[in-house]
Parts: C-alpha cells; sequence; structure tokens
C-alpha cells in the first residue's frame, strides 16, 4: 500500500470513530435524544381505552365523508389526537391551506404511534405541537375521522427552568417532583408548550441513563460542529443534577425517569418555562 493510500486509511478510521464516539458515548449528543435503537411504546395510567392508540377495531364501518372528529374530553384533561392505521395526515403552518409541511403517518420516525398533544382548536382544524417546525410554531391538522382519531390524556409536566425542577401532575393533583439539569447558557433549554412524542426504555446509550421521553421541543442552537439531530429530551442520567450543563435536554435521575415512562401518555402536554 502506498504512503498516500495508507494515509487516506487512517483519516477514514479517525472520521469514522468520531461520528461513533459522538453518537453513542460523548455528551454532546444530548439533542439527539432518541436514537432509533428501540421503539417506545405509549402507556396509558386507566383503563379506559378511548383515550390513547388502540389496534384498530375489525370490521369497523368507516367514518362519513362530511363528518368531523370532535374533541370532546373531560375538563380535568388534555386532547389528543393520532393517526389511524395505514392513513396519512397533512400538517400544514395554519388552518384551512397553510403551507404543507409534513405528512404524519402511523408511526413516528422512531417507531410509536403518532399522536399529537392538542394546543388549540379552531373549527375543523387542531393545531398541534409538532418537532415539523420551530419551537413556539403550532402545526395544523384537519380533523378528518377518517385519517384520525381522538382522546386524551389527564398527565401534564411543568419544567421550571429557573428552579431546575419538574413536576407531574394528574389532572390538577402533584403527583411527583424531582431536579433536573437544564441546558447550558450557550445550549439553554427551549421554552414553551411541547408534549411528549415518543418514549424509550432499555437499549440506550449509558449517556441517556435508563430511558427517555422525546419531546416535540427542538434545539435552534446546535453545538458548531454537530453531526447529529435536534431533538430535546427528558432523559436519565448518573451525574450531577440541579445544574445548567447539557445541550439543551433535561437530565434527571433514573428512577424519576423510569417513573414517568412508566406513567405519561403520548401526546401529554409538557410546560417549560423560564
Amino acid at each position: 500500500m502506498s504512503p498516500y493510500s495508507r494515509a487516506l486509511s487512517v483519516l477514514v478510521a479517525v472520521a469514522c470513530a468520531a461520528v461513533l464516539v459522538a453518537w453513542l458515548s460523548s455528551d454532546r449528543a444530548e439533542p439527539d435524544p432518541v436514537s432509533p435503537v428501540r421503539v417506545g411504546v405509549p402507556i396509558s395510567t386507566t383503563p379506559d381505552e378511548s383515550r390513547q392508540p388502540e389496534p384498530e377495531p375489525a370490521g369497523e364501518a368507516p367514518p362519513s365523508r362530511s363528518a368531523s372528529l370532535t374533541l370532546e374530553v373531560p375538563q380535568d384533561a388534555s386532547p389528543v389526537v393520532w393517526v389511524r392505521a395505514s392513513e396519512r395526515v397533512e400538517i400544514r403552518t395554519e388552518p384551512n391551506g397553510g403551507e404543507l409541511v409534513a405528512n404524519a403517518s402511523r408511526r413516528t420516525e422512531f417507531g410509536s404511534p403518532s399522536v399529537f398533544g392538542v394546543l388549540r382548536h379552531e373549527g375543523e382544524w387542531a393545531g398541534i405541537a409538532t418537532p415539523s417546525l420551530p419551537n413556539g410554531e403550532l402545526g395544523w391538522v384537519k380533523l378528518d375521522p377518517r385519517r384520525l382519531r381522538a382522546g386524551w390524556t389527564r398527565t401534564s409536566i411543568v419544567v421550571d427552568l429557573s428552579e431546575r425542577r419538574a413536576e407531574v401532575y394528574e389532572a390538577d393533583r402533584l403527583v411527583r417532583s424531582f431536579t433536573v439539569t437544564i441546558g447550558a447558557a450557550e445550549s439553554p433549554t427551549p421554552t414553551g408548550r411541547f408534549a411528549v412524542t415518543d418514549t424509550f426504555r432499555g437499549d440506550l446509550s449509558p449517556v441517556y441513563g435508563c430511558c427517555a421521553l422525546a419531546l416535540s421541543a427542538t434545539q435552534p442552537h446546535l453545538p458548531s460542529g454537530w453531526l447529529g439531530g435536534r431533538r430535546i429530551a427528558i432523559h436519565g442520567t448518573t451525574e450531577a443534577l440541579g445544574v445548567a450543563a447539557s445541550n439543551g435536554c433535561l437530565r434527571a435521575a433514573d428512577e424519576d425517569v423510569s417513573k414517568l415512562v412508566g406513567r405519561v401518555d403520548l401526546g401529554t402536554p409538557v410546560w417549560i418555562r423560564a
């Protein structure tokens, strides 16, 4: 082998190793908490199967073409919608025909059912939390019962960045509170109203601890040279808590994140405030 060939081989090997380390071992992998190594599943905390995705009933009659999906939920709950099996749903920038930004299928990019937290409702349209648009902007889906089903969740998560604390509520009742590490000054955790899109347990890089919940939030301030994704998550850690040190994700003790994965539904609203 010529000296030039040997040098080229070394450069390729170094580049591959760098990418692998960035994805699986480095703390800079934080904004992409959910490399698709394990599929999340929806968790329902009550026997009421209407709340979250379930297998399509065999022999179900197709909804009327003129019908509109209703979002009737209990007073202490938040509405969610999810994509029916074998269907796709257009996500637009505005109700009544804004710009098309994504076509959502039955499953997310990580394999979970596509469940969207509904933050606004205008006639036949629902404003949803989606990572397909910048933080603070709603995606809009038409409430077509041929393509969507509807339910609700009574769970919500509130994160106070100044206090570095997360709180979990069932309806209006506080059920868990725990300390979190937040984004560093150069890569702050975004604020706003988001939703849980995927849950993961096991088979993750050690950087993410026992488990993780991917959010619809994204990181607009990616570190220079970053090669991974931009999604924000709440994930486990064995490192220090209550500090500003992450690339935007919210780190918590494994025990607390494990409880979250076992409790929250896909589409659960997440409020992150300064």
